[in-house]
């Protein structure tokens, strides 16, 4: 063989093998996701914002063709979780459940915060929302209605005890309180699940929490939900009335739950899980499994979305929260 024609032969092929080494990159990350991600949950295993997590999980893994394993990092009001998520690099294989603790709430609870809300994070997408209800139970001498407990505190300040646990359930109270121009002792608890014990006991006269831990007495007639916080009736219960329909203005509040990632995440993997999240919470199982645990698809759901209800709610809530002296540090 001629010489010269295998060293052009050697040197084209050097070019080529130089030409495709050089696109793995790309093509991997066109690819992307090649291995299983990983969705840091920060709550305990079997509650509400877990079942819902891997609820909207099992179907996301459906449109991405890769497994998407959730990884409970409970603890700390999300802190443990959050961290977590920032040690990771921004390649999409480390994605955290959050929640509006997170990046609403804790800024103002905490003095000081290991993250930046607004700068750690990279908005992926706004899956769902819930509302926080009035909730009493159904037994002889029981509040029978939003109006009569309004009408007991007025001509009892301060006797009327209603319970709750969730930092944004005890503002819902105190917004009620406010517009309804009464006074309630707020009973604090640690956990819904000691709030509505307490509920169904007799031992607190109301409830400010979520829908979830109230169905099943709701269902058996041994309670009743009065009312719901959000700014329109919950799709689950749709003859429940709202706190603005009632007349009491002013009270607009909801838990909602969003996918973010680290700071940096490319935009083209936010465009694949926002997509694919969309398309999960529309899925008739998806939205009836949702809606038992006082759930229901957000409006809208992309990461403009997502980006919008943070600022809104933080600029709601940090006055409130500093007001009324909420502290965790």
């Amino acid at each position: 063989m001629n010489i010269r024609l295998v060293r052009r032969f050697l040197i084209g092929l050097a070019v080529l093998c130089s030409l495709l080494a050089g696109s793995l990159p790309t093509a991997a990350q066109n690819a992307w996701p090649v291995r299983p991600v990983r969705l840091v949950v920060p709550f305990v295993a079997g509650g509400g914002a877990d079942v819902a997590a891997r609820l909207i999980a099992s179907r996301l893994q459906e449109r991405l063709g890769q497994q998407i394993v959730v990884d409970n990092k409970p603890g700390g009001n999300t802190l443990i979780g959050v961290q977590d998520l920032l040690r990771a690099p921004p390649d999409g294989y480390t994605l955290l459940w959050s929640i509006d603790q997170t990046f609403v709430l804790n800024p103002a609870l905490y003095t000081r915060l290991p993250y930046d809300p607004r700068k750690d994070f990279t908005p992926v997408a706004l899956v769902v929302n819930g509302p926080n209800a009035v909730i009493a139970r159904t037994a002889p001498g029981s509040v029978g209605d939003i109006h009569e407990l309004v009408r007991r505190a007025k001509a009892e300040p301060g006797r009327l005890n209603v319970g709750a646990a969730a930092i944004l359930s005890q503002i819902a109270l105190e917004e009620f309180n406010r517009s309804a121009g009464i006074q309630t002792t707020r009973v604090p608890f640690k956990g819904s699940a000691e709030v509505a014990q307490a509920t169904i006991a007799g031992d607190i006269d109301a409830a400010f929490d979520g829908v979830a831990p109230y169905v099943q007495f709701v269902k058996s007639g041994r309670a009743k939900v009065l009312a719901v916080t959000s700014a329109r009736r919950f799709s689950g219960m749709p003859e429940v009335p709202t706190l603005e329909e009632l007349g009491y203005k002013g009270i607009d509040l909801s838990v909602w739950f969003g996918i973010v990632g680290p700071a940096g995440l490319p935009p083209e993997i936010v465009q694949r899980v926002a997509e694919g999240v969309d398309w999960a919470v529309r899925q008739p199982d998806v939205v009836e499994k949702l809606l038992v645990f006082g759930f229901e698809p957000a409006l809208q759901t992309g990461p403009q979305a997502l980006g919008m209800r943070i600022g809104t709610d933080m600029a709601r809530y940090e006055p409130v929260i500093r007001k009324l002296g909420f502290k965790l540090d």
